[in-house]
């Protein structure tokens, strides 16, 4: 027996003793035991082939069916299997790959779609290409022989540049490929080249590509000048002609140099908006036009009535999207200018009549984070010195925590509820030293009546969270629900602005990483300490919670976790507000309510559900499940319950790694996985008969490993799921 050999058989006893040991393999008799050990050790000895055969164990007996690469892979396998201790018989159903000495592989896309041919190693890349081209793929042969080691993965990379390309004609034949195609930009072509660069380097490219478009910027300027008339230049999209655009103008274009792009840009508003924005300029005596996608600039225009009425148009029936600036010529006598601010629950509005010289990117820094839409720019400049106010007014504002403002040309007006007593102080020492200052109207309300800090946050997943009292300096009630992820926070808190807390947001938001798994929670914040006292759900890793709490904690706060004491009713059902969904207790745990008719294809569905609303993770290099996998194992649990006792199927509970480290290391640690995720749903009430185990290491990852992030979500638990005596699907 070979040392790769010994080690994977020792790691199958292993494997089996703790499944054994976990209570996932309740045997009733010789016969159970065996038939697991087998099963142990028969699945590690096929675990590296390329093409994994189906293998069933009965009792004694082996079944084994598949494809191999060679009669000497079909010859081992099953001398294998029959050298396992306790195996009584082997059957095979072994077919042997067609042995091909060139591999080609041809690509070719066009208005039909795409056409796939060739040959290729591994069923899962035949799975990946059927999925990718929507249907059976009678011309890709799966095959064994004269391929270099990466054919396979350079086929998937050429899948990548077809996709890039509109149109596509790949030949990869022995270590040389040729590419032929039409992509719609030049940016295309780059991403190409960027794709090839991933094939291995001894591949000879040959490559013959162009780009429809020559990626020049979509736009139009069109001017008007008296005694001038029209021009018009610049690059149109496909879907408007330089004729329709002519013909706009009453009195005829004078000058026009246009072009048309041959590719649709792919901003579907941009020819209606190029119109229109010609439409106002055929009806201003004078001005001038920019369009380009998702802004309209018309500049210097003069003209009246008809103007007015395009201009509302024009702003009724742009998308919202789309950046509009007016600037005209003015035609009237100067109206006052005015400015009005509300900020209520939370929404800043502004309105009013400002000076034309005062820029649209001044206000929104001004006022940032409010709707002003409802501000209209006056034809004339400020020659008053009303603009210079604005500071003053801006700092105001931001004092204010509900209430208007109006300021004025002659007069200022607030009406306002105000954080505390200094801070009505510095409102009224900014507002009487403006000149508008003489005539100040004044109703003022305090939030905070002068209390040091002191305020309590409480929480439950039925009736969510609840804050009284007064916060810090650098907290409003607010801040609350954003920082605990929670749609409301009820109650009511002033803000004490002599007294900040800054590790106070800090709390918070480690509290949120798992306060869907609190029964019960309280926060008090002083200034002396933070204290924080919590019950935790069943299930929960209450040793996770605790250093991650104390790292963001000061050492003189308190911190108390405990766990749930008093269960309620199997059976009982609640809203968990933080979680957002419906739950019932069941199993001494606390499970998403599903309703759904169980089957293989349906389980199979809400198991990809439940992962990617609440994915299960674990420690780096560890079979420790992280804190916040307890919703995704709960998730699990509920979709096992439905599919095993109502659907009476069958689940493999399948574990994976990213790609660091040994692979034989890898497959054990993902078994580990695999074993801790089955031992916690059989903990949640589904018999431990129904699910088996397998680690896959690294052998299936999701995305690539080249990135933390990549590596985390490879880290992972996937669920497939049988009829009783049926292969997994």
């Amino acid at each position: 027996m070979t040392a790769k050999a010994l080690v994977e058989a020792i790691a199958a006893l292993v494997i089996f003793l703790t499944l054994a040991g976990l209570g996932l393999f309740q045997v009733p008799s010789e016969d159970a035991t065996i038939e697991a050990g087998v099963q142990a050790q028969a699945t590690a000895l096929l675990a590296d082939l390329p093409n994994p055969p189906v293998l069933t164990v009965k009792g004694r007996d082996i079944t084994v069916a598949g494809r191999v690469e060679s009669h000497a892979v079909r010859r081992q396998i099953e001398s294998g299997l029959r050298g396992i201790d306790g195996v009584r018989e082997v059957t095979a159903r072994l077919s042997v790959l067609p042995e091909v000495a060139e591999f080609a592989f041809s690509m070719r896309k066009g208005t039909d779609g795409v056409v796939l041919a060739g040959h290729v190693r591994r069923a899962d890349t035949v799975d990946f290409l059927t999925e990718l081209a929507g249907g059976p793929l009678p011309e890709v042969t799966l095959a064994s022989g004269g391929a270099f080691d990466g054919w396979d993965g350079a086929v998937l990379t050429l899948t990548q540049a077809v996709a890039q390309l509109d149109e596509a004609d790949i030949e990869l034949t022995g270590d040389a490929v040729q590419i032929r195609g039409v992509a719609l930009w030049p940016a295309d072509l780059a991403a190409i080249d960027r794709v090839l660069a991933e094939l291995p380097p001894d591949i000879a490219i040959t490559k013959d590509l162009t780009a429809r478009d020559d990626g020049r910027p979509f736009f139009l300027i069109a001017e008007k000048q008296p005694g001038l008339g029209v021009s018009l230049r610049g690059k149109l999209p496909l879907a408007l002609s330089a004729r329709d655009l002519s013909e706009v103008f009453t009195r005829g274009v004078q000058a026009e140099t246009l072009s048309v792009g041959p590719v649709d840009p792919g901003y579907p508003a941009l020819a209606a908006s190029m119109l229109a924005a010609a439409r106002v300029l055929d009806v201003a005596d004078e001005g001038v036009v920019t369009v380009t996608p998702g802004t309209l600039i018309l500049s210097a225009l003069r003209g009246g009535d008809e103007l007015d009425q395009a201009l509302d148009t024009l702003r009724a029936d742009l998308p919202s999207e789309t950046l509009l600036a007016v600037s005209r010529l003015p035609l009237t006598d100067p109206e006052p200018f005015w400015l009005a601010l509300e900020r209520r629950a939370g929404k800043v509005t502004a309105l009013g009549v400002v000076p034309v010289d005062l820029a649209q990117q001044t206000l929104d820094a001004a006022f940032e984070g409010a709707d002003v839409s409802g501000l209209r720019h006056a034809l004339y400049p400020d020659i008053t010195g009303w603009s210079g106010g604005l500071d003053a007014v801006s700092t105001v504002f931001d004092e204010i925590v509900e209430g208007r403002l109006l300021f004025e040309a002659g007069a200022v007006t607030l009406d306002a509820l105000l954080p505390d007593p200094v801070s009505a102080g510095r409102v009224d020492a900014l507002l009487t030293a403006l000149p508008q200052g003489q005539d100040y109207r004044r109703t003022v309300e305090l939030v905070d009546d002068g209390l040091i800090l002191n305020a309590t946050l409480t929480y439950t997943p039925q009736n969510g969270a609840r804050v009284e009292g007064t916060l810090p300096g650098n907290l409003t009630a607010q801040d609350l629900p954003t920082l605990l992820g929670l749609p409301a926070v009820a109650g009511g808190a002033g803000s004490d602005t002599d007294m900040p807390l800054p590790r106070a947001k800090a709390v918070l938001l480690a509290v949120e990483r798992w306060l869907g798994e609190a029964e019960e929670l309280t926060l008090s914040l002083t200034p002396e300490a933070i204290t924080l006292e919590a019950v935790l759900s069943p299930g929960v890793d209450r040793a996770q919670i605790d250093a991650a709490m104390r790292a963001v904690l000061d050492p003189k706060d308190k911190l108390r976790l405990r766990p749930l004491a008093n269960a309620p009713p199997a059976g009982t059902k609640r809203r968990n507000v933080a979680l957002g969904l419906d739950q019932v207790f069941v199993a001494g745990h606390w499970l998403p309510v599903l309703d759904f008719a169980p089957s293989v294809a349906e389980c199979a569905r809400q198991s990809l559900l439940a992962d990617g609303a609440d994915p299960v993770r674990f420690l780096s290099g560890s079979s420790r499940l992280d804190a916040r996998s307890v919703r995704g194992v709960n998730a699990l649990a509920a979709v096992a319950r439905v599919c095993v006792l109502n659907g009476g199927l069958e689940v493999q509970i399948e574990g994976h790694t990213d790609a660091l480290g040994d692979g034989v290391a890898n497959r054990i640690i993902s078994r580990d996985r695999a074993v801790v995720v089955a031992v916690e749903i059989t903990k949640r009430g589904v018999r431990s008969g129904a699910m088996n185990v397998m680690g896959y290491g690294s052998a299936r990852p999701v995305v690539g490993s080249d990135s933390d992030e990549g590596r985390a979500l490879n880290r992972r638990i996937s669920l497939s799921w049988r009829d009783p005596g049926q292969a997994v699907q």
